[in-house]
């Protein structure tokens, strides 16, 4: 069967990976903002094409577990690419359920880790989530385990980005000879092996930062979970909500009102007061004292309650026996009554 001929319409795999590499030249290359319309559309473009490009790979059958990489045709080494690309373009999209897109992410990358190390194209240097081998046999340095994790990483970073400069240089020099006409069967081979390389190395540096995104995100998301459950509990305890009614100054205006809003309860100023004090949320006035009297002139309910609390300072200054047993009965009063006992306006 020829590259490419599975039913596909007029479309092949050669010209769905040409479209693919474009989409990733543009976007390794291009200014533009990741948000900006360019740069999504290209980034969608390339998944839709990488899409059709995995299930014509599959397929072809044109991978499989028992081959050798000098098993598989030069022409086919680069789809072996398809994962990577599709990993990248992933991340390069910008949508609202930023865990699921970066999850779907990783799993391109490791599918494409997975196929590298099947094949033994290069040394994979982070761990696949159902690898049973370890990926990494270096023997590290004794010492506490976080120094030791630390001392991993570094070597690790150090020796990719040495890694990575080789590669970038080899490839520079064989692109030379990829782009003419007539090029050796050896040279395109080096050069798409070569390639496969760089992407391990690509994919490894992206993972990590995938894997630790992943975890913030996750975080983000059970604490908005568990905010969510909170204020569901909340909307089932709290009290329902008080329903109006019209205060008027005096038993004149609540006739009044009241026939105008016949649905709402009318009380008056002091008919409120009072059922405050029922409830708790006042306390009671002193003798002599009302609302009604505070209502009707503000000022002189001030001015006499100010004069009380006088002549009231002057006789407990001279010991005063009925103010003295005031005070005592207030005392035994407050002994037996705690503060805050009636009041219910606060409670769920």
């Amino acid at each position: 069967m020829a590259e490419g001929e599975v039913g596909q319409g007029a479309e092949r795999l050669p010209d769905l990976f040409e479209s693919i590499w474009k989409a990733w030249e543009f976007l390794e290359t291009t200014q533009e903002d990741t948000n900006s319309y360019t740069v999504q559309k290209q980034a969608i473009k390339g998944l839709a094409d990488g899409e059709k490009a995995i299930r014509m790979i599959n397929d072809l059958t044109l991978f499989s577990i028992n081959e050798s990489i000098g098993e598989v045709s030069t022409t086919e080494l680069r789809y072996m690419l398809v994962p990577a690309l599709m990993g990248y373009f992933i991340q390069k999209r910008v949508t609202k359920d930023r865990l699921q897109l970066v999850r779907t992410g990783k799993a391109y990358y490791e599918d494409f880790l997975r196929q590298c190390k099947t094949y033994k194209v290069a040394k994979v240097s982070v761990h696949i989530e159902d690898d049973e081998e370890t990926s990494d046999n270096r023997v590290l340095p004794s010492g506490p385990p976080g120094m030791m994790k630390m001392i991993s990483e570094r070597e690790s970073k150090i020796q990719a980005f040495k890694e990575q400069k080789e590669l970038d240089a080899r490839l520079a020099d064989l692109k030379k000879y990829v782009d003419q006409e007539h090029v050796d069967e050896e040279v395109k081979r080096d050069y798409y092996i070569t390639l496969l390389k760089k992407w391990v190395n690509i994919a490894c540096e992206d993972l990590s930062g995938i894997n630790f995104e992943i975890q913030m995100l996750e975080v983000r998301e059970d604490s908005m979970s568990e905010a969510g459950a909170r204020k569901t509990e909340y909307e089932k305890k709290k009290p329902p909500p008080m329903r109006p009614f019209i205060i008027t100054k005096d038993m004149i205006q609540k006739q009044v009102f009241g026939l105008g809003y016949p649905s709402i309860p009318t009380l008056t100023i002091e008919e409120f007061y009072e059922q405050k004090l029922k409830d708790g949320t006042f306390q009671p006035p002193m003798a002599g004292h009302s609302m009604q009297d505070w209502a009707a002139d503000p000022e002189k309910d001030k001015e006499d309650r100010e004069k009380e609390e006088e002549e009231k300072e002057n006789k407990t200054e001279a010991d005063d026996p009925e103010e003295l047993q005031k005070a005592r009965n207030w005392d035994e009063w407050k002994d037996e009554h705690r503060r805050g006992w009636g009041n219910r306006q606060n409670m769920g």
